[in-house]
């Protein structure tokens, strides 16, 4: 320690007074303004239920603890707050099993770009009493392996164990910096017991501003020029979008890029990337391009691609997806940038490539458009009409109701098979599954109402995904601390892409379909909304369209009285 040795502090550091190790890393959490820690507890990490206790007893600056009864939930609701605010938060598991026990949210958090600090016990080094901290109980031995960073290595940004508590603050900066520097995404720091036991006077605190985020990168202007002079030359262009709307800023430059230059924009919707209900709103009909713009897009197409000479440009922090092994989609213009601040760039250039006769191009492409569009949006009105009528329950007429109840001031996440964008739905608030693991949507949720507790929350999923989504873990912290939410369940007795799947490998007239597709069929089916009323929110079953909307008022009605609220949804 500085004080012990006489040594001066180091420079950008000042002294902090605690006296153990576990005070000195919460006060660096707390001094980077994160505000939840969420605590899945353990014989290795119940140190810090004592140090935000102490802290708030004492008017010290600490996040709120979060119990979260299992770690799944945990790093979902760390993942939605990141979504609403950008800011990472902390979530502490207990050694090696909890970090497995996180299961498949690590690879969503790593393909959406959250950034989360995760923190986790490290089972003792000394086996003897030689040290504060040491073994005390026989699964200290079993929880050691011989690398537990190993564990999610392929899914974190960075790891990292604390070896001294000398140098606490700074690992907690870094890790921070490293979570929220684009492309955001989690990170992993192990914190062994005896560091945390540790006997101290005072610490060593590093101030959060002298260790920012780095900056994202500007494009090529080289490469903009060339991706500018490509849709100015092209006839039958298409934009495919798909991560972009984490930055809500970048909505209305995209808007705008599209109607300036009759641009038909194609959303995968797991954020508001562009308005649901807009004449530029389109297809993507691939075969037909001669230039596609592919903007922060991991999977652009799948089947038919675009004609050979088609020019593809990647605007993107990763264009040619260096996280993932094998990509395989050819780039012409891979440029390396942040969407929000490209875009208007882009827009500029692509002014000066005009030319009379391809402004009249563009009057006629933006003509074909609004055609397409009405032609679409009568195809939807008569749509949901019959869905208004349909028995058994439509999945087009859940959404549909849902949409009708959203507004501005609604929040939407979902898994597969569930609710979409709604037609008032304003950028940064869609937060959809964006890999391939199910259950997110309903812990993601409670971790955005409780970043944004003045936001009507609404997540839904299939009943496979309610199933991963841990429902009583989510419902008890939901009431725990105060952050009431809508989900609607999608139940359709199934796991339906195993079954569509199966159909397109054998067809329905197999041996595993003749037999009720055991290993897809999840019937019987839980009663969700009994499940829901045995942890306090409100729980209906609905199986009619006429059931539907009642059925909605009364939940967002127990969403205002505090409660969460579960609709089971029987679409079969």
């Amino acid at each position: 320690m500085a004080e012990k040795t006489g040594k001066p502090l180091p420079s950008f550091a000042s002294a902090v007074r605690c006296a153990e190790g576990h005070e000195l890393i919460l006060h660096a959490i707390a001094a980077g303004g994160v505000r939840k820690i969420f605590f899945c507890g353990g014989t290795d990490n119940f140190h810090f239920m004592e140090s935000v206790a102490k802290f708030k007893a004492l008017g010290l600056e600490t996040p709120d603890l979060v119990t979260v009864p299992h770690e799944s939930a945990a790093l979902y609701m760390a993942m939605g707050y990141f979504q609403v605010t950008r800011r990472p938060q902390a979530v502490l598991l207990h050694v090696d099993s909890g970090t497995i026990n996180a299961g498949a949210a690590w690879p969503e958090a790593w393909h959406a770009g959250a950034g989360i600090v995760v923190m986790a016990g490290r089972t003792p080094w000394t086996t003897a009493n030689e040290l504060p901290g040491a073994r005390s109980v026989p699964v200290h031995w079993q929880q050691e392996v011989y690398d537990q960073a190993g564990i999610v290595r392929q899914y974190t940004k960075w790891d990292y164990e604390l070896k001294t508590p000398e140098n606490a603050s700074l690992l907690v900066r870094s890790a921070f910096r490293i979570a929220a520097t684009e492309p955001c995404g989690p990170v992993y720091v192990t914190l062994p017991r005896e560091v945390m036991a540790a006997r101290m006077e005072r610490g060593i605190q590093y101030r959060p501003e002298d260790f920012p985020p780095a900056t994202a990168p500007a494009a090529d202007p080289a490469a903009l020029e060339e991706a500018a002079r490509l849709l100015c030359a092209a006839h039958n262009p298409v934009v495919l979008v798909k991560g972009m709307g984490r930055h809500p800023e970048a909505v209305a430059a995209l808007v705008a890029l599209a109607e300036r230059f009759a641009l038909p924009v194609c959303s995968t919707d797991v954020y508001m990337n562009f308005p649901a209900v807009h004449w530029a709103r389109s297809t993507a009909d691939l075969p037909g391009r001669d230039c596609v713009l592919v903007i922060d897009h991991d999977v652009p197409w799948v089947g038919a691609p675009p004609r050979g000479t088609a020019r593809i440009i990647s605007m993107d922090l990763d264009p040619v997806r260096l996280k993932q092994p094998l990509w395989g989609f050819p780039v012409h213009v891979p440029i390396t940038c942040d969407s929000a601040g490209a875009l208007p760039l882009l827009a500029g250039m692509m002014e000066r490539h005009l030319t009379p006769a391809r402004e009249r191009l563009l009057r006629e492409r933006k003509k074909a458009l609004e055609r397409a569009h009405r032609a679409a949006m009568a195809r939807r009105a008569r749509d949901i009409r019959r869905a208004g009528r349909a028995f058994p329950l439509s999945p087009l007429w859940v959404r549909e109701c849902v949409n009708r109840v959203s507004d501005e001031n609604t929040v939407l996440l979902w898994d597969i098979a569930a609710i979409g964008q709604g037609d008032r739905t304003p950028p940064g608030h869609l937060f959809a599954q964006y890999a391939a693991n199910l259950g997110s949507s309903w812990p993601r949720a409670v971790g955005v109402k409780m970043a944004a507790p003045g936001k009507t929350v609404i997540a839904s999923g299939g009943d496979g995904c309610t199933l991963f989504a841990n429902p009583e873990a989510v419902l008890w912290t939901s009431r725990q601390y105060d952050a009431p939410v809508l989900y609607i369940v999608n139940n359709n007795g199934k796991y339906q892409a195993v079954a569509e799947n199966l159909e397109a490998y054998g067809g329905d007239h197999g041996y595993a379909g003749r037999a009720g597709y055991n290993g897809a069929s999840l019937s019987p089916s839980p009663d969700f909304a009994a499940v829901a009323r045995a942890l306090g929110a409100f729980g209906e079953t609905v199986t009619r369209p006429e059931q539907l909307e009642g059925a909605l008022a009364r939940a967002l009605a127990a969403l205002k009285e505090g409660r969460s609220a579960v609709l089971d949804t029987i679409i079969v």
